[in-house]
């Protein structure tokens, strides 16, 4: 069986981020996933200051495509063009940013699917009688092993974030990107978000609770999502009929408690925390401060304190507070 200090479970942001903060201090670390590198994720890729600070790079560091972003405001029928107050805001690419931080984290990497963990009477935890490690790391995103067989599995629906959407290539794309809020009585919000090279992702999501209390249908909701993009001239018709969306649910879990996330040397990251901008619903930055926080209490510098994560995506007044009252309180 082969043994190694941590062992963090999910190679996203949240996993590399921890794994690459525990390395660069020489501490051993071994990242598992059940899929290969690069792999397809499909993301808004919102990333502002916050991510730059706490990875410590520039835009001009990134080796892959990335987008500064300006941003037009569709409120029902009114657009509104703003340019939001925080120093950054750009777009990246999962399936190519993911991957780089995994490399840039220079941990030992395995492909493998976690089906049990064990606790062993010497504390030490024990993956699928292969692996075992003194301090495991849940990053696997919602249904993510250590959540569901550590802590207590995600229980209430009303806070499952429900989410339709597509990346595809698309030359002719605007270089604005748009927020649609409250869009054809969707409680939510719709993105069309410009890539780089010529990429655009659009998609919408909302409170499965909403969906399911109105009676609603997602994809009914997404089908009028891209004829509204075709109104605006955003995209045209031949593509609007033969796209394919898919959906991505995540839970969006308003942690109080430190405890719930961390028990017994084991942490809880990311997405398998629930943790998210409470305005918008964004993940990529609180995935990766939790990442960095849980490898500061491995390592005796700092502790995990989930006080210290960033809370909202947008960070000012009067538009937070409406965000947050209407798409998810």
């Amino acid at each position: 069986m082969r043994h190694v200090e941590t062992i963090v479970v999910g190679a996203g942001p949240a996993g590399s981020s921890c794994a690459g903060r525990l390395r660069r201090e020489g501490r051993e670390v071994l990242i598992l996933d059940k899929e290969q590198f690069p792999r397809t994720k499909l993301c808004a890729g919102w990333i502002t200051d916050s991510v730059f600070e706490s990875l410590d790079f520039t835009p001009a560091d990134y080796p892959h495509s990335i987008v500064k972003l300006r941003f037009r405001f569709h409120y029902k029928s009114l657009p509104i063009t703003l340019r939001l107050p925080f120093a950054y805001s750009y777009s990246i690419r999962r399936y190519e940013f993911d991957n780089w931080l995994l490399q840039r984290s220079r941990a030992e990497f395995a492909q493998h699917k976690v089906r049990k963990i064990e606790r062993q009477p010497d504390g030490r935890y024990v993956l699928d009688g292969e692996y075992s490690c003194d301090y495991l790391v849940g990053a696997g995103g919602t249904a993510c092993p250590v959540r569901t067989q550590v802590f207590q599995p995600f229980q209430s629906k009303d806070d499952l974030i429900a989410t339709l959407e597509k990346e595809f290539e698309y030359p002719q794309r605007s270089d604005l990107c748009h927020i649609f809020l409250f869009k054809n009585g969707l409680r939510g919000y719709s993105w069309y978000v410009p890539k780089g090279g010529g990429y655009v992702n659009i998609g919408l999501g909302g409170l499965s609770k909403y969906f399911r209390q109105a009676g609603e249908n997602i994809h009914k909701h997404f089908q009028s999502f891209l004829r509204d993009l075709e109104g605006h001239g955003l995209l045209d018709r031949a593509t609007a009929e033969t796209l394919q969306e898919t959906g991505h649910p995540y839970y969006f879990s308003p942690v109080r408690r430190t405890e719930d996330v961390k028990r017994e040397r084991c942490f809880l990251i990311g997405d398998s925390a629930g943790f998210a901008s409470r305005d918008l619903g964004e993940g990529i930055a609180p995935a990766i401060e939790s990442g960095l926080m849980a490898a500061e209490e491995i390592m005796g510098s700092g502790t995990y304190d989930i006080g210290r994560l960033p809370t909202d995506s947008i960070g000012f007044g009067p538009a937070q507070r409406f965000l947050k009252r209407n798409i998810h309180y």
